[in-house]
């Protein structure tokens, strides 16, 4: 599964939603982040770390929480059928910053984060 995944395939009529944690060092590195999309619980993120969830076409509230150190803010973004949206989740300033939710400077950047983590299984 982690393989397809990172092929970063678009699903038929829905957004294939990708949350993607990147390396942190230092103070970042050794919390965990679930990441939420419209209140849904799609993974736990170490560094390195990727999640994924098939949504309907429309507006979602992404955010996460990490242990410790609190929730984010939300990122709303909209998504349109056959999109594959990519989300960057983590602590800003390499570790020393806040807590952030936020869209990768640009498309590449955001596929080398998927394409090197590993797929965080969904947790309840």
């Amino acid at each position: 599964m982690e393989a397809d995944l990172h092929r970063l395939q678009p699903v038929a009529g829905k957004a294939s939603l990708y949350v993607c944690r990147e390396s942190a060092a230092f103070v970042g590195a050794g919390n965990r982040t679930i990441a939420f999309v419209d209140n849904k619980n799609i993974g736990t993120l170490k560094p390195g770390n990727f999640a994924h969830t098939v949504v309907e076409p429309g507006s979602h509230d992404i955010h996460i929480d990490r242990s410790p150190g609190g929730k984010s803010g939300t990122l709303t973004i909209d998504t349109k059928a056959n999109d594959v949206p990519i989300v960057w989740v983590g602590v800003t300033g390499h570790g020393w910053g806040v807590l952030t939710v936020d869209e990768f400077e640009d498309r590449a950047e955001a596929e080398r984060c998927v394409q090197g983590a590993k797929y965080a299984l969904p947790t309840e």
